[in-house]
């Protein structure tokens, strides 16, 4: 479930924002597709575990995916060589995607299980409080709460991969406002 949380969240990400920026467009929707397609190879999988085209499904889908970072960075370069300014374009899409991947990074070693964070009597607690949860409640008994864990989890990973690309996005505006675009403001026309 995890996977499928995360790569449906991505895939709808990417979409929704190939349909709001013309500069990338065409390699959001190829990331949006790839992210898409690994979601439902994964959940066809689940269900049919036993099967060798699920298998063959979820292994191309599974390599497909290793070239979503690579795409994406990609679709970074595009919309830099469509922007006037390409100095400070080049400033915040470095600085968006270095918090995106930085952080993306720090969220994959600390879901893992015996890793700090998943050994915290915090999420511990959560995970118990979850189970209890799930076992309570009608309509979720029959799910295990690892289960709407890991669908949480990938869920978490989506919020944490885009507050960091925007805060990313953000720092490196300001880094581009005081350095690119200030260097422009002064530089006197010729006559």
């Amino acid at each position: 479930m995890y996977d499928f949380a995360k790569s449906l969240g991505f895939g709808v990400r990417n979409e929704a924002k190939a349909m709001n920026n013309t500069n990338d467009a065409d390699w959001r929707c190829l990331v949006g597709g790839i992210q898409t397609a690994k979601a439902a190879t994964s959940i066809f999988a689940e269900v049919n575990k036993y099967d060798m085209a699920a298998r063959t499904a979820v292994n191309i889908a599974n390599n497909m995916s290793k070239a979503v970072n690579p795409l994406l960075c990609v679709a970074a370069l595009a919309r830099v060589a469509s922007e006037k300014d390409k100095p400070s374009a080049l400033i915040e899409e470095s600085c968006a995607m270095g918090a995106m991947f930085a952080v993306e990074g720090l969220m994959k070693s600390q879901f893992k299980e015996g890793s700090f964070l998943a050994e915290t009597q915090a999420v511990k607690n959560c995970v118990n409080k979850l189970d209890d949860f799930c076992r309570s409640t009608r309509v979720l008994k029959n799910v295990k709460g690892g289960t709407l864990g890991s669908l949480l989890t990938g869920l978490a990973f989506i919020g944490g991969s885009i507050l960091s690309f925007s805060a990313g996005e953000n720092v490196g505006k300001n880094i581009a406002d005081c350095t690119t675009r200030r260097q422009k403001a002064f530089v006197p026309v010729e006559a």
